[in-house]
């Protein structure tokens, strides 16, 4: 009786995800047709960024697949954002911008039509208890990464995941046109939702976009061509970032004119490789336990704030 019912189970979860896999580009859609009931309210500026000023670096950071809205972050992800602001207290540091959402909408957001059921896993996350449910997040925003990738609904998403970043740009103090410099800190898929991004916040604002992957699942993106810059950082045991260089065929070497490999022939795509780090979880790139007096989180911040400090933060 118990293996039926885990066979059925079983059978149903993976109709689920199938049906939302086929679903996924309906967000991008309805975005698009201007169905979207709600945008989201944009965050109002903090004390750090009041004043105007026009030669500080702007840096965005979009999380990873588990993200379930902009204000909530890993705790490890905190600690990694608190330490890049003690490094850089002139810089402006946003957050806040949930990135797997066309219209930014957060999954705790009404009218989501599951906004309960992702209330629900956030509580027990909170209350420290994790249940199967958890990874219906990461595929659910997995799902809305192909989207970012995808040849056909891309650019629609890209649009969308523009907008919030410029909209939380300008709710920062951000003025158009300055030429502040911008840059874009994705981790996972985070990175590819950053580079799809890119050439809409460079025509908008007229200012220098430059991403830097923090274990990034990239496609061969158009918008590569529009990055002055895209660090990518690998860990040696990462494998689902290896898995996203196998996955997107125009990443191959044999692809010769793809846009990844010529802005690599550029010298545009910068390589940096990690030992030691996973994709995720206590040996990923925000680690906490420490090896030989310094963790994983300490060694990212580190290279991150050397890229940061070389384009002028």
């Amino acid at each position: 009786m118990i293996s039926e019912i885990l066979v059925v189970s079983i059978g149903l979860a993976i109709v689920a995800l199938l049906t939302t896999a086929a679903l996924s580009p309906l967000e991008t859609l309805s975005w698009w047709a201007g169905w979207t009931e709600q945008e989201p309210a944009a965050p109002a500026a903090s004390k750090e960024t009041a004043d105007d000023r026009e030669n500080t670096m702007y840096i965005v950071y979009l999380s990873g697949v588990a993200s379930i809205s902009g204000r909530y972050l890993l705790r490890r992800e905190e600690i990694f954002i608190r330490a890049l602001r003690r490094r850089f207290p002139r810089a402006v540091i946003i957050e806040d911008v949930f990135p797997y959402s066309p219209s930014g909408m957060p999954l705790l957001a009404s009218p989501r039509l599951f906004d309960r059921l992702w209330r629900w896993i956030q509580k027990t996350d909170l209350q420290g208890r994790r249940t199967l449910l958890r990874g219906l997040t990461n595929f659910r925003n997995i799902y809305q990464v192909m989207v970012s990738a995808d040849h056909r609904y891309g650019p629609i998403f890209s649009q969308g995941a523009a907008n919030g970043v410029e909209t939380a740009l300008k709710n920062a103090g951000y003025r158009p046109g300055s030429g502040a410099r911008i840059a874009v800190l994705g981790y996972s898929g985070g990175a590819q939702v950053a580079v799809g991004a890119a050439p809409f916040l460079k025509a908008r604002l007229s200012a220098p976009v430059d991403v830097i992957s923090i274990g990034g699942v990239l496609a061969s993106d158009p918008g590569i061509a529009a990055v002055d810059a895209l660090h990518h950082f690998c860990g040696d045991r990462d494998r689902i970032q290896k898995l996203g260089a196998m996955m997107f065929a125009e990443r191959w070497k044999l692809f010769a004119s793809s846009h990844w490999n010529a802005a690599k022939r550029d010298g545009r795509i910068k390589i940096h490789r990690l030992e030691n780090t996973f994709h995720a979880g206590p040996k990923g790139y925000f680690g906490l336990p420490k090896r030989s007096g310094r963790s994983n989180n300490e060694r990212t911040l580190e290279v991150v704030a050397n890229i940061l400090s070389e384009l002028g933060a």
